[in-house]
């Protein structure tokens, strides 16, 4: 199969489960990079590989080539539902399985990304009670929280420092109020950034694209239960994100919607990068995201209005 050039691909299709209704729900898709380090233990050159992937797997791929990489091929997945991923995980864990039989590799040499595109329609659709939210808002969320928990994203993407400055970057500098010895984030200008960014696609969230948001912040991988966390980690944050007035904190971000095995192996793949799950100051305050005002008013709102008066 001829490996298209970088970024030529233009017919994408949704893949989704029968009545999901596609302005509920986020699509997501994924670019997953991957490399030959060492020609003598390949079996497959990339043209090999891209062929052999589409035989399995039809369309639900596309290949093109990324010159960052070196001898390999940046493996684009159509746009999906959540639902559509969680019941299809065996197609996904033979594409990771398929790469590493033909002797690639994405985490080792420090070239290979994976990056994950968000759909904006589902950013400015309805929340789960009907309400119309604002993508401008949902956005700025989901910036507060990769500028609020920043240090920990660092040491759960496995990027070196250099890599992630390089490739995923802050957007902003906590600020010091006053002699506090506690940080703050600018929430003024992450609102600002998250309505109109035309500074560049290097960062922790990619703005740049008319019809997705990236994360770019993860470090390419094969390994099965690393991949399907990092997946599992950013549909928490867009989810959350999507509601208004929320609090959450950073071990729910990681942890829920993992059963029991793969929660275990979460926890323990944070403990050994330094990642706390269980401090007092894991909690951050989401804003309101909706885009007109309500009858229906849920605890939290409820709880709000009463601290307002």
């Amino acid at each position: 199969m001829t490996i298209l050039g970088y970024h030529r691909f233009q017919s994408w299709k949704v893949f989704k489960e029968e009545n999901e209704d596609l302005e509920k729900v986020f699509t997501f898709g994924f670019e997953l990079e991957v490399t030959i380090l060492n020609s003598y233990q390949a079996r497959k050159s990339p043209e090999e590989l891209a062929t052999c992937l589409h035989e399995k797997f039809n369309d639900l791929f596309v290949y093109e080539r990324d010159s960052s990489i070196g001898n390999g091929v940046e493996i684009i997945s159509n746009p999906m539902t959540w639902s559509y991923f969680i019941n299809h995980l065996d197609l996904f864990h033979d594409l990771l399985k398929t790469c590493i039989e033909a002797g690639f590799d994405s985490h080792n040499g420090n070239k290979c990304g994976l990056h994950v595109h968000i759909g904006r329609q589902a950013l400015q659709g309805k929340d789960f009670l009907d309400n119309a939210i604002r993508e401008s808002k949902v956005i700025a969320n989901i910036n507060f929280i990769l500028e609020w928990f920043r240090d920990d994203i660092f040491k759960f993407s496995r990027r070196t420092a250099h890599s992630f400055e390089r490739w995923s970057h802050n957007r902003t500098d906590l600020v010091n109020i006053g002699n506090s010895e506690n940080l703050f984030i600018d929430k003024e200008r992450i609102r600002n950034i998250s309505s109109y960014d035309d500074s560049g696609r290097y960062f922790m969230l990619n703005l740049s694209n008319n019809n997705t948001v990236e994360f770019r912040f993860l470090r390419g991988t094969l390994k099965w239960e690393t991949f399907f966390i990092s997946m599992n980690f950013i549909k928490n944050i867009v989810e959350q994100s999507r509601i208004s007035n929320n609090a959450i904190s950073l071990k729910q971000l990681l942890t829920s919607g993992l059963e029991d095995k793969m929660k275990r192996y979460c926890e323990e793949y944070c403990t050994q990068r330094g990642i706390d799950l269980d401090t007092d100051n894991r909690i951050i305050f989401l804003e309101n995201v909706k885009q007109r005002q309500v009858q229906q008013m849920n605890y939290l709102d409820l709880a709000n209005s009463i601290l307002d008066e």
